[in-house]
């Protein structure tokens, strides 16, 4: 099967990018043929380039993401396209117009990707509004999803809030899934952390992500003294967060981090912290859970992340850090607790294990294109 994706930007800034380059190289070790339709410049021949553009009043927002927006030139997608199985569009926005035109002259069936709200763009713009929010919507149907058959959601949360908004589409979940990378694993704890109370939370420093929310929290904490915060990430935010920061007793790790230290903090921190406001999954509570990690997480009407909350004790109101500070509390004062919880916590992830999902997409695939499409890798492993 040869699958392309449609995605304005392939460079890792964002969520969907993750997501995508996740399926396309699980897809690719299964047997299957992957192109990638984007702009930018990259030296693979299966990386097909349009040209981009910013819009004006999200430019720097879009330039940390590295994403620009594309109409598509119909010759590059053409060339894309050839011998293509299915398409699928990650984005709601300019180019699945010229997609879905191309794509049904060539008798190529088309499936959208759902990866983005309105409230993603309007906060990037550092605006709240709910008339940008209703002509967002609109745009998102016009471009996409009421001019394809199907959309993959990542959520049930993301399928239902579309569906609301006037989606024509046949909605699947399938969620994004967790890498094999993010498993529990027996690490040693960096001697920074100390005794401390190590909360972690990681993620593209901006205003949708609410980091000076945790910051806020921490700092009504009674506990605050012996509170570790990790801010792991970067993006437009993190000079004005290194300096909120300085106002917490115990200094914040606000920085990108590797991969390595990624996977030994998810191990040897005590909780998760998500106060995201927008989010149709949230890779990152994934990752968290993959590995044991429970996750403390705000109750935006905006986001799915609180369907990886335990309990209530595991929520807090949104944009309200005297509540975030009461459930810091409450699960410092449980920690012993709260480590035995860690296998709840693995119990839930194991239905979002990454090759679960994975099996899940080429099922989608396959009733779209009309024919199997189980990778041959993948066949091999089930006949041992």
């Amino acid at each position: 099967m040869k699958v392309v994706f449609v995605i304005e930007s392939w460079a890792e800034g964002n969520g969907a990018v993750v997501a995508t380059k996740r399926l396309s190289e699980e897809l690719i070790s299964r047997g299957h043929e992957v192109a990638v339709v984007t702009t930018g410049s990259y030296d693979d021949e299966n990386i097909h380039e349009v040209s981009g553009f910013y819009l004006p009043f999200v430019r720097q927002s879009l330039e940390n993401m590295g994403m620009k927006f594309s109409m598509g030139e119909k010759e590059v997608l053409r060339e894309a396209f050839k011998g293509a199985d299915i398409i699928q569009i990650q984005f709601p926005f300019f180019i699945a117009r010229n997609t879905i035109k191309v794509a049904k002259e060539m008798g190529i069936p088309v499936i959208g990707g759902s990866h983005v709200q309105p409230q993603n763009i309007i906060s990037a713009m550092g605006k709240e509004s709910l008339l940008m929010e209703k002509i967002l919507h609109w745009f998102f149907n016009q471009s996409l999803y009421k001019k394809v058959g199907t959309i993959h959601y990542p959520s049930q949360f993301a399928a239902d809030l579309f569906k609301k908004k006037g989606s024509t589409a046949k909605a699947r979940v399938v969620s994004n899934g967790i890498p094999e990378a993010y498993t529990p694993e027996v690490h040693d704890r960096p001697d920074w952390f100390a005794d401390k109370f190590v909360l972690m939370n990681v993620g593209r420093h901006a205003m949708e992500k609410r980091q000076e929310l945790l910051i806020e929290g921490i700092l009504k904490s009674k506990y605050k003294d012996n509170i570790q915060l990790l801010l792991c990430g970067k993006g437009e935010d993190s000079e004005k967060l290194r300096e909120r920061g300085k106002d917490l007793p115990v200094e914040p790790l606000v920085r990108y981090i590797s991969m390595d230290e990624k996977l030994q903090y998810l191990n040897t921190a005590d909780l998760y912290l998500h106060g995201s406001v927008v989010e149709l999954e949230s890779l990152s509570c994934l990752e968290a859970i993959g590995c044991g990690l429970p996750c403390l997480i705000g109750d935006s009407p905006y986001s799915a992340a609180p369907q990886f909350a335990l309990e209530e004790n595991f929520i807090f109101r949104m944009d309200d850090p005297d509540d975030l500070a009461a459930k810091i509390d409450y699960l410092y004062e449980n920690r012993e607790e709260l480590r035995k919880r860690k296998q709840d916590v693995l119990e839930m992830a194991e239905k979002y294990r990454f090759t679960k999902c994975v099996d899940q997409m080429e099922e989608l695939y396959s009733e779209v294109i009309g024919k199997p499409v189980r990778g041959q890798n993948r066949e091999a492993e089930l006949l041992v």
